[in-house]
């Protein structure tokens, strides 16, 4: 199982937005967030929002077989509900979800599974 976190800052004044967005994710759009999933080999995705002393961040944990693969097919996607993600991600952070990163995005060196 391959797996990686990563923080993104939001941008000032859209603290608000991002918890919209979240919360669509979790009501409205659940059944399309869930299928953009399974198309890209993901197992788990926990998206939480981090106050913190420079402001508010996404704090993000990703699971799957391939989370490399899935960065690239998620990056070159025009599903639709895949756009509107990469274009909330892109209006509350600035981050442009269409270049896929070029190497892992954490190096997690503590592991602790039950």
């Amino acid at each position: 199982m391959d797996q990686t976190l990563f923080a993104l800052p939001i941008l000032p004044d859209k603290t608000e937005a991002a918890r919209a967005f979240l919360r669509d994710l979790e009501g409205e759009r659940k059944g399309q967030y869930a299928a953009s999933e399974q198309r890209l080999g993901l197992v788990k995705e926990v998206w939480a929002i981090q106050q913190g002393p420079q402001g508010a961040l996404y704090v993000v944990y990703f699971a799957g077989d391939n989370i490399g693969r899935a960065f690239q097919q998620f990056a070159a996607s025009q599903d639709d509900f895949d756009r509107w993600f990469k274009q909330q991600v892109l209006e509350t952070t600035g981050a442009d979800l269409n270049t896929p990163p070029p190497a892992p995005m954490s190096e997690i060196l503590s592991d602790y599974e039950a």
